[in-house]
């Protein structure tokens, strides 16, 4: 007996589901496997409050057993901080624009004749923002990952 193929999500190529597992619905690829079991422990975790806390136990225990454990990790790959700190000060650009939309603490940008220009695909939310510093020029970079903020 053989099974339809079917698209499975993660690397969207066609996949014939095993005859012992005829409701497969991921392709048997180690990264697409690891991507399933990520899915169902985050889903897991989400739903289940016991299984949430013996998963933080269980985080906390290791830690406790291997204590310097993260220190040495990072002596031993120099790389890692750096993308990290890369990491940290893409995220504190993004805050920053973020906080832009909630500001309301400088001039009406409705009542002066200054310009202010908005340029960006995720800037949208700051049409909202009515208040602003005068003669402001705020630009978002778009990056090859997808248009996020640098």
């Amino acid at each position: 007996m053989t099974t339809e193929p079917r698209l499975c999500p993660y690397c969207h190529q066609h996949f014939h589901p095993c005859v012992f597992r005829p409701d497969q619905r991921v392709c048997s690829k180690p990264e697409c496997q690891r991507r399933r079991r990520a899915d169902g422990h985050r889903a897991k975790c989400e739903s289940d409050a016991e299984y949430r806390q013996v998963c933080r136990d269980s985080r906390q225990k290791w830690r406790a057993r291997n204590p310097g454990y993260q220190r040495r990790y990072r002596q031993a790959h120099p790389d890692y901080i750096e993308a990290n700190r890369r990491g940290q000060q893409r995220r504190d650009r993004k805050r920053r624009v973020s906080d832009l939309v909630k500001n309301n603490l400088a001039i009406d940008l409705k009542t002066i004749s200054a310009d202010v220009w908005l340029v960006g695909p995720e800037l949208g939310p700051l049409v909202k923002n009515n208040l602003a510093i005068s003669e402001v020029m705020i630009l978002q970079s778009v990056a090859a990952s997808g248009g996020k903020l640098n």
